[in-house]
């Protein structure tokens, strides 16, 4: 098992809990991600100034979590939720969700290979945990099925562009006035 320390923007609200399924997702851009070239005169490499040098991609899918915790509840939560009533089969964590900036660690089931993907993720990019449907790992009995991994090409600034239709930047001219002399 390995844990992942989410918020909730990258962690599906904080309502990932034990027995869910997640699929990782990586986002690695700026210093830790830069767009290359080579000079021609010398075979020196270069950094290419000025590019979005944004990649995002599914590393993981399908992990199963084995546990979450959250940090305990303040007082005034604590308050709040003796007061409020339960409705009927929504446990007390999903009723209390509220825009917080509250953190989750999660942890994941994971083999060798899959632990070092992570670390790496986590070491130069950032990671966020989409929760899956329970009902893509069980089929139409309720027996439970591993489903097949959905392949993904992973997304830069020219596949938005390309395939999605997404405005490129413009390069803007203007022209500035002359300095005023004295």
């Amino acid at each position: 098992a390995m844990t992942v320390q989410v918020d909730q923007v990258s962690g599906a609200g904080t309502v990932i809990a034990t027995g869910d399924y997640v699929d990782v997702i990586v986002g690695i851009t700026g210093d830790h991600f830069p767009v290359i070239t080579v000079n021609q005169q010398d075979n020196t490499i270069q950094p290419v100034a000025g590019l979005n040098a944004t990649s995002v991609k599914v590393l993981l899918q399908g992990v199963q979590v084995l546990g979450t915790l959250l940090p305990p509840p303040t007082a005034a939560q604590q308050q709040q939720q003796q007061q409020q009533p339960q409705a009927s089969g929504q446990p007390a964590q999903q009723q209390q969700t509220s825009l917080n900036g509250q953190q989750e660690i999660v942890m994941l089931a994971v083999t060798p290979q899959q632990a070092e993907v992570i670390k790496y993720a986590q070491l130069d990019g950032s990671i966020t945990l989409v929760l899956r449907s329970p009902d893509d790992f069980r089929d139409e009995a309720g027996n439970p099925v591993i489903p097949p991994t959905d392949p993904t090409s992973g997304v830069i600034l020219k596949t938005l562009v390309d395939q999605y239709g997404v405005l490129p930047p413009q390069l803007v001219e203007t022209v500035l006035p002359a300095r005023v002399r004295q």
